[in-house]
């Protein structure tokens, strides 16, 4: 199993400040697919922006908004479309590596990392083409 060193939120939030600078409006309309992603896994619906600065928190809102949508009129539909931004970051290590932690920390935020939650994160892993288990998408099973 590989190892990996342990990452802080700080680390995060870092990896995510440089989303604005690069490639900023595919970035938040990746973060907010695949925050939808999780968050229609598991069946409660709330945007995480905590996350992101303040300069970026509208537009990730309005990006999440505009994804969760496409979830409530058809969840087969919203998944796809979901899937189809993400994978427009395949091939960049750095931002994948950042986001499955980041939807990883979304699944966890209630305390339950739940089968639908996990299940969606390894889809999410394969749209980026990365291993799951390499970028800590089961993280929280390992601490238990």
């Amino acid at each position: 199993m590989p190892t990996r060193s342990h990452r802080t939120q700080a680390d995060l939030k870092r990896d995510l400040d440089l989303w604005h600078d690069e490639e900023a409006s595919l970035q938040i309309e990746t973060i907010a697919a695949a925050c939808a992603l999780i968050a229609y896994a598991d069946g409660v619906v709330r945007p995480a922006v905590g996350l992101v600065d303040e300069r970026s928190r509208s537009e990730l809102l309005a990006e999440f908004e505009h994804a969760t949508a496409r979830f409530e009129i058809d969840p087969s539909t919203g998944e796809r479309a979901a899937l189809t931004a993400i994978a427009r970051l395949e091939g960049k290590t750095r931002f994948a590596q950042a986001l499955v932690e980041t939807c990883r920390l979304i699944g966890e935020a209630d305390g339950h990392y739940i089968v639908e939650e996990q299940s969606a994160l390894v889809k999410i892993c394969r749209q980026l083409g990365v291993d799951p288990v390499a970028t800590g998408a089961f993280a929280a099973l390992a601490r238990a």
